[in-house]
């Protein structure tokens, strides 16, 4: 069975890495984001990334070879047995470290969608059946059913390697949270899903899903500052 590790990074105001820590690469993409905020989690990610993936590789953060696919997942090619996936919301940075098969994560603030917002979304990611199914539940919990299930949807489509080049409302998970299937067809490899919640009303309540290619026990969160 494969062994996942999750790792959450609470960033902080006026948290800053040395650039000494980031590829060149990624002190240039990191320098591309037009926003403060997603230039700060960008490089709080990779600073987690860095410094979680380094020790238990046994390598200093700055040594750590992490590359790009094509369509912009990071991985690390000297080490193909080992997959990890990279989610942020507000001030959350989450890890996902797979030693065994692929993941991917999602992980949204509970509050991430107004009223308003949901209405919107829903069409935009839900297919009829859900759709309908959400239209069933009372009104109070509308929302987070929707949110839930946008970031079950989302790690699905992140441990396939699709991201949003599938629209969203054809990935099918089945009631049991077990599966999920692109489309019509089922997906090239299974995803099993672990989900749920962590955090307080005081420093807030956040909704997290992982899909992995292959079955794992119920991960634990660490928790870090920064």
């Amino acid at each position: 069975m494969a062994q996942v590790e999750l790792h959450c990074l609470r960033v902080r105001n006026g948290f800053r890495v040395p650039d000494l820590l980031l590829s060149e690469p990624e002190r240039h993409r990191a320098a591309a984001f037009r926003s403060i905020e997603a230039r700060r989690l960008f490089v709080a990610g990779r600073f987690l990334c860095r410094h979680i993936l380094g020790s238990r590789l046994g390598c200093a953060p700055q040594a750590l070879s992490i590359a790009m696919t094509p369509s912009g997942r990071p991985y690390l090619p000297d080490h193909p047995d080992i997959d990890f996936n990279i989610s942020h919301t507000r001030d959350r940075v989450a890890l996902a470290i797979n030693h065994g098969g692929g993941i991917g994560i999602d992980i949204e603030r509970l509050d991430a969608f107004s009223e308003e917002d949901t209405v919107e979304i829903m069409p935009m990611i839900l297919s009829e059946d859900e759709l309908n199914q959400v239209r069933q539940s009372e009104p109070q919990y509308r929302r987070d059913v929707v949110l839930a299930c946008w970031v079950r949807k989302e790690a699905a489509l992140k441990c396939l390697g699709l991201g949003f080049r599938i629209d969203p409302k054809a990935v099918a998970i089945t009631p049991d949270g077990a599966t999920s299937s692109i489309g019509h067809r089922e997906s090239k490899a299974s995803t099993l899903i672990h989900s749920g919640r962590f955090g307080d009303a005081e420093s807030g309540i956040f909704e997290w899903a992982i899909m992995t290619s292959k079955p794992v026990s119920r991960p634990t969160w660490h928790h870090h500052g920064a």
